[in-house]
């Protein structure tokens, strides 16, 4: 009777998958875990970073290596294409450096004390947001190799972030501690969301009138905000079983996507709260992202990638555990890179 009980909770509550650990178009094979990768702008390069502390570009159409940047001695944390020309990276030792994409060529490089915990470029391609875990920031010139502004906080930090109209940058610490600079004035402001559990982030909308928060007691808030401050009255917001990843809006911030330790993504109405659609996968969420049109998810748990089609998952297997995937541009193909020393290529 147990062994059948067993069997019928598996029935119950596994995703429904097909095509199962397909085999990947590209393998793109490294000497350490693979930390981030990127499509470049015509989806025509891959960018990857390892834990080696080393940035290679990939051709997109056939998995050859093009090039091989050194970084540093230390794991790197961040890599981001800017176009196609230029790679802004950092690592564990603060070291952020901008590459040129064609030639390697070190263009501008900076110290920071601390790890990263934060690195954006703007949308115009001249600056760069910059948070280590140690308090420290900065806003980086990727022109000169100047510093626009420093911004220094006596927290551990755990996530910083442009606003929409790249006037204010902002940070936050696990504490609960939400700091606030306006860029033109200098103004700084500290606040603090009302509920008092570990805060995870945030994620304000487009206007900065509602921001979300995400916390280790499972709990996905939403709260109206003036920009810099966390309303005290709560609007709407989910129950995780377990502590809450990430939370994200969909592009007219009509719907919330949640992923948490509790092995689930909700989708679920701002408005109400009200749950639209479950994901239930076998392990802890790690990450989750919509394609272009928000007809499906992308999620990755434990060893696997998944492909949502409704509560349908297409399901992508490495060899260890998955740090993220992504899209290309026209929808077709997948990117996932993982601690098992690759990054793939999927075409669903």
């Amino acid at each position: 009777m147990r062994l059948l009980f067993v069997l019928l909770a598996i029935t119950l509550f596994a995703p429904t998958a097909t095509a199962q650990d397909q085999q990947a178009g590209l393998l793109l094979m490294h000497g350490s875990g693979v930390v981030n990768a990127a499509w470049n702008a015509d989806d025509s390069q891959i960018l990857t970073a390892s834990e080696a502390g080393l940035l290679q570009i990939w051709s997109a159409d056939d998995g050859a290596l093009q090039l091989t940047i050194e970084h540093g001695s230390s794991p790197l944390t961040h890599a981001h294409w800017l176009g196609s020309s230029a790679i802004l990276s950092a690592d564990e030792s603060g070291l952020v450096r901008l590459n040129d994409a064609a030639t390697g060529a070190a263009l501008q490089s900076w110290q920071m004390a601390g790890k990263p915990v934060a690195l954006e470029g703007n949308e115009a391609g001249t600056q760069a947001l910059v948070f280590t875990d140690t308090g420290a920031g900065a806003i980086l010139s990727l022109a000169d190799g100047g510093t626009v502004a420093d911004f220094a906080v006596e927290a551990q930090i755990s996530g910083a972030a442009w606003n929409e109209s790249e006037d204010r940058a902002r940070a936050w610490s696990e504490a609960g501690d939400v700091y606030s600079w306006h860029l033109q004035t200098g103004e700084a402001t500290a606040a603090r969301p009302p509920h008092r559990g570990l805060l995870g982030g945030l994620a304000w909308n487009a206007d900065d009138t509602r921001v979300l928060a995400w916390f280790s007691d499972g709990l996905v808030n939403l709260y109206e905000s003036d920009g810099v401050h966390v309303g005290r009255g709560r609007i709407s917001g989910a129950r995780h079983n377990s502590f809450v990843q990430r939370a994200i809006w969909s592009r007219d911030e009509s719907r919330v996507m949640s992923w948490a330790g509790d092995d689930t993504v909700h989708i679920w109405a701002a408005d109400t709260g009200q749950r639209q659609q479950l994901l239930r996968h076998e392990d802890w969420v790690v990450g989750a992202r919509w394609n272009a049109d928000e007809s499906r998810v992308l999620s990755w748990s434990h060893i696997y990638v998944y492909l949502w089609q409704d509560e349908q998952a297409q399901r992508f297997r490495h060899d260890n555990l998955v740090r993220g995937a992504t899209w290309n541009s026209a929808g077709t193909r997948i990117l996932s890179w993982s601690w098992d020393k690759t990054a793939r290529v999927w075409t669903p």
